[in-house]
């Protein structure tokens, strides 16, 4: 079913909409300037929400559809009193001027699904001063991943984070960032999540490994342990000529950081799988199926040298063994 180009437009009295399942188009301008319409539920169905909300200043919090893959240009703007919005896992494009001038706003999570967010997406929201990008895994490099600051490479991948947040142009790895779609938003740090597979990494560690990690990051610079256990990480924002923001790691910081993190976890793998090869040698000293106690077998030093030397660990993991 389709709900027709501006059916409700300036029904000041509208103060509730509860959308079925089986609507699943909504045409320009629908409920534009109900300036009453404190409470909306979208059901699944919707795949795009078009400029529809414009100017609704009563609504307080909408939640997306995970069917929702486009949030078109003014989809909400000026919905002056929307303090919170719940963006589903599906969701690719936020348009131009989405929300802008929603003033409530203070915090926004994007989710890893998203690849746009529109030129002032969020232009001129006055409150906004935290943006979440739950995309770690697209937004980081990957050779900073696997070696840290000792591959050369820099922790934020600008590239795509230019093609998420700012004008597509392709940047210079040496120049600042500067996204367009916070425009005049009071932002001074954005926090990108580490990648899935770190995560991943971390729990699969025992618990007394991942704990000790966890503590730990509280003490780094930069970063953010959630109550979930993900791992925020901030980088700093710089307000430049004509109110954009420039993102950029200054010194560093934030990716030094994180390498403190790759070689923990780094760690704790390779104690675990030399703890597994003492085992294994343990077991097979065995005679006649017998645990003796005089049985069991360390791996020599040399040994594990030559395994973090095999797995490029040597000189990554030097200051993490060193208590560093």
């Amino acid at each position: 079913e389709i709900i027709g180009d501006s059916a409700f437009e300036g029904c000041e009295a509208l103060q509730q909409v509860i959308l079925p399942s089986s609507v699943t188009d909504l045409g320009k301008g629908v409920f534009n300037g109900c300036i009453n319409l404190a409470t909306v539920k979208l059901n699944e169905g919707l795949q795009v929400i078009p400029a529809v909300f414009l100017g609704c200043k009563a609504l307080h919090q909408v939640v997306i559809p995970s069917s929702v893959t486009i949030l078109d240009t003014y989809a909400f703007n000026r919905c002056s009193n929307l303090a919170n919005v719940h963006f589903s896992e599906g969701l690719k494009l936020i348009g131009e001027r989405a929300f802008k001038e929603c003033t409530a706003l203070r915090s926004v999570t994007v989710p890893l699904s998203i690849t746009k967010l529109g030129h002032g997406a969020f232009t001129d929201c006055t409150n906004l001063t935290e943006v979440i990008l739950l995309c770690g895994g697209r937004l980081l490099n990957q050779g900073f991943l696997y070696r840290g600051l000792l591959g050369g490479e820099k922790a934020l991948n600008k590239e795509k984070l230019n093609e998420m947040i700012g004008h597509g142009i392709v940047l210079n790895d040496d120049c600042p960032l500067a996204t367009s779609a916070f425009l005049r938003c009071p932002l001074t740090t954005l926090k990108i999540s580490i990648p899935r597979s770190l995560s991943e990494r971390m729990e699969r560690l025992p618990g007394e490994c991942r704990l000790s990690i966890e503590k730990r990051v509280h003490d780094l610079r930069r970063l953010e342990l959630t109550q979930d256990g993900n791992i925020l990480a901030g980088f700093p924002l710089i307000r430049g000529p004509f109110n954009f923001i420039f993102v950029d790691d200054t010194n560093d910081e934030t990716a030094e950081s994180l390498h403190q993190v790759l070689r923990w976890i780094s760690f704790h793998e390779l104690k675990e799988s030399s703890i597994l090869i003492e085992l294994a040698m343990w077991k097979s000293s065995l005679v006649e199926e017998r645990a003796r106690a005089d049985c069991p077998t360390s791996v020599p030093d040399p040994a594990k040298s030559l395994i973090m030397d095999y797995c490029g660990f040597t000189g990554f993991l030097e200051p993490v063994i060193e208590g560093n």
